[in-house]
């Protein structure tokens, strides 16, 4: 266990910044405990929803998650890399209908074989070629506590051929919200490789595999580009209709008689990775005719250099991904690639050689204007006809870069450029900052904020720790940029919850939390719970302190101990020492918790683990020595094995977690919690792009008496690499060296 703490401190050292809240707020802690969430949200009778990456979904109602999910799909779900259920939503008349929205990666082996005699529920397959879908489940009425599972319908990606396409370990599925109009909007990935630029048959992608099952057809192997197409679920966000998984014919290129074609679901396209989105509210129409969802923030995680905070008000719209990252061209613009669904209206074969438009002649970049600037390859005196969805590139509303700069667009005439946001004349105004995971979160109108903070919008960064306040005018143009909150960890959603306070989850430790503006709710108290000891032989003394419990606003407070052992309670806040009796050699768990109410009948509770004749499992990976080598540019297969001792149980009653996680510079990837006691894990061979990556693999193994131990070994590249920017393939050429291991922590690629 030491050594999986050291560990994580050494690792996480550049993160461990105080954290910080204005103050007037109060940042507190929701609920802890989960495994891997990645989003939450609450339905009309102010019940809570947390998603897991791994497939589930939990209720909690008056503070208590109960025992059973509404929803377990980790059978089906694709949990590796960044892929697993990303996106939940809940009807706009659940508390009617009960209707819920998954969207995750389809696990490989789920997808070719469920249904058949080859089909194994305990068999997982990831590191291949797969889709994002979507799936309606129906809650069961009254209560809506649990799904029918008989009520599964799935709306997009039906079939291995229907979906959006996965060929690398990122940029999947993203969010699902509701349009004010009920429309489902869905943001994607475009599922390219995100070691180097991917413009097509890229070696570190799966794209011969997608290409045999139909996941792509031929045209859309063009890699990153995909983002481009407007035939491609990729990169895309996309508008549905919720009953059907159908196109909405407001939608800019719905096409009635192929209402589920991607070009009839298309909303907006050139987005990488928009892992996070948001809907602002009041921006649209009830009417879904009318085209007019309302206006979404959109955080799109950005590749060598920009983070990209995107506004999109419009169908239609364009933000430029891949020939475009943040302001301005990417190296991407060079490479001048075919988009052979676009026929070139001039080819002659003679006069004209190019059967096909490229993608650099469909998008330009913007102009205050917005004049026809098209022309055709072949003459250019000829404009590529309206008849051909063609685009000007929609800048992102603010940009940071991996390092220290924020920026904001304008024109110079007709030019566009680029303002340093914390440069005197800058039109918006507001600190220099950096980031490498932007995260869309939520807007006045849904929260409960102090004078001079109207028109306010929270956006975040996975990696860099912060949500920050962006002010918009009426027309979606940004204003200034304020500094909020900052030494958050790992924020992977920002949301509202009813009282009106910014909500987040902090990844890394696995905690719903939220920021509340502290003169307009009443916050909860904070509880704090210790113990003398965990564990021992019985009967075992154990001193209880909640005196370091405190409330937000100084009032009262009272204060409830139940020991979990039928004896009585206590409401002292450090009540005497307690004995826990278990019959003698009879390991034996319980579970005590501790309850804060303060003096406006708000509660916190916590729990603790007591366990009685009992010590930690003792742990060791034996597979592979820490700090073992792995080679670059090549999938690597780990096997999985440790010597696992129990004084107390035998190995039936012991229970494993491993998990590996890739570190690529601040970045960190945690993979999926393989649950046997010998497995294997697949290293994708990540290296020499001129990027810091290294592996860890943690063992957790937990006794039935609830005591747990770790183990933990650390593969890593020893090498140092060179890399010639250009054409994909690039040039690579490695050669060994000490390693040059920076241990920086959670964002994505």
């Amino acid at each position: 266990m030491a050594l999986a703490v050291f560990a994580l401190q050494f690792c996480c050292a550049n993160r461990l910044s105080a954290q910080s809240v204005p103050s007037d707020f109060n940042d507190a802690l929701v609920m802890g405990g989960w495994s891997g969430p990645v989003g939450v949200t609450w339905d009309a009778n102010e019940r809570m929803y947390v998603w897991e990456k791994r497939g589930r979904v939990w209720i909690v109602e008056n503070g208590v998650r109960l025992a059973a999910p509404l929803l377990n799909i980790d059978q089906e779900v694709g949990n590796w890399g960044d892929h697993g259920m990303l996106g939940f939503a809940l009807d706009p008349n659940f508390t009617s209908n009960g209707y819920v929205y998954v969207m995750y990666a389809v696990d490989r082996h789920h997808l070719v074989y469920f249904g058949t005699g080859s089909y194994d529920p305990f068999v997982t397959d990831g590191n291949a070629a797969a889709i994002v879908r979507i799936t309606r489940y129906t809650a069961i009425a009254p209560a809506h506590n649990t799904v029918d599972v008989n009520s599964r319908l799935v709306i997009f990606g039906e079939t291995i051929q229907t979906g959006a396409a996965i060929t690398f370990n990122t940029h999947g599925a993203g969010s699902l919200v509701f349009g004010e109009d009920g429309t489902l909007l869905a943001s994607m990935g475009e599922g390219a490789s995100a070691v180097g630029a991917d413009v097509g048959s890229s070696s570190d992608s799966y794209y011969a595999q997608a290409l045999a099952d139909g996941i792509i057809r031929p045209e859309e192997n063009v890699g990153a580009l995909r983002a481009q197409m407007v035939n491609s679920h990729s990169g895309k966000v996309l508008r549905l209709d919720p009953a059907t998984g159908n196109g909405v014919p407001s939608n800019p290129w719905y096409d009635a008689s192929a209402p589920r074609a991607p070009r009839s679901r298309v909303w907006a396209l050139g987005l990488r990775n928009p892992y996070r989105m948001r809907l602002q509210p009041g921006t649209g129409s009830t009417d879904p005719s009318l085209g007019q969802p309302g206006t979404l923030y959109i955080g799109d995680v950005g590749w060598s250099t920009w983070e990209e905070l995107n506004v999109c008000y419009e169908g239609g719209m364009n933000f430029g991904w891949p020939l475009y990252e943040g302001m301005e061209a990417s190296s991407y613009a060079t490479m001048i690639s075919e988009n052979k669904d676009v026929p070139n209206p001039l080819y002659d074969g003679i006069n004209c050689t190019l059967p096909y438009l490229r993608f650099q002649d469909l998008l330009v970049q913007d102009k205050p204007t917005h004049s026809n600037d098209h022309p055709n390859p072949c003459n250019a005196s000829v404009q590529i006809p309206n008849s051909i969805p063609k685009f000007f590139h929609a800048r992102p509303a603010i940009d940071w870069k991996h390092g220290n700069q924020s920026r904001c667009g304008g024109f110079v005439g007709n030019t566009a450029v680029t303002y340093d946001l914390d440069v005197g004349g800058s039109p918006v105004p507001g600190p220099r900052f950096g980031g490498y995971a932007p995260m869309a979160g939520p807007s006045t109108s849904e929260l409960v904020l102090p004078a001079g903070y109207e028109n306010s919008s929270f956006h975040g960064d996975y990696a860099a720790g912060f949500i920050r306040r962006f002010v918009f005018n009426a027309s979606n143009d940004p204003v200034s940029v304020h500094d909020f909150a900052s030494g958050l960890g790992a924020v992977n959603f920002i949301g509202a919850d009813p009282d009106g306070c910014i909500v987040y989850i902090k990844y890394n430790s696995t905690e719903v939390r939220r920021i509340c503006y502290t003169l307009a709710v009443n916050l909860p108290p904070v509880a704090v719970a210790t113990q003398s000891v965990l564990y021992g032989p019985g009967p075992l003394s154990v001193n209880f302190t909640g005196s370091g419990s405190s409330d937000p606003e100084n009032g009262t407070m009272s204060y409830l101990w139940n020991f979990g052992d039928g004896t009585p309670n206590s409401t002292a806040a450090d009540p005497p020492a307690h004995v826990f009796s278990a019959p003698a050699g009879v390991p034996t768990l319980y579970t005590v918790t501790f309850t804060v109410t303060d003096n406006q009948g708000h509660s916190t509770m916590r729990t603790l683990l007591v366990s009685v004749n009992n010590t930690p499992p003792n742990v060791a990976i034996t597979s592979f020595a820490n700090n073992a080598q792995y080679p670059v540019g090549t999938d690597t297969t780990f096997q999985l094995t440790a010597s696992v001792t129990d004084l107390e149980h035998t190995p039936a009653q012991l229970s494993y977690a491993w998990v590996t996680t890739l570190h690529h510079n601040t970045h960190e990837h945690p993979g999926p919690t393989v649950t046997s006691a010998a497995s294997s894990t697949v290293l994708s061979g990540e290296g020499c792009d001129g990027n810091t990556y290294f592996y860890d693999v943690t063992l957790t193994v937990t006794d039935a008496a609830g005591l747990e131990q770790d183990g933990y070994q650390e593969p890593v590249a020893t090498l140092h690499c060179d890399r010639t920017h250009g054409h994909h393939p690039c040039e690579q050429r490695c050669w060994p060296r000490t390693a040059q291991r920076e241990l920086r922590c959670h964002g994505l690629l």
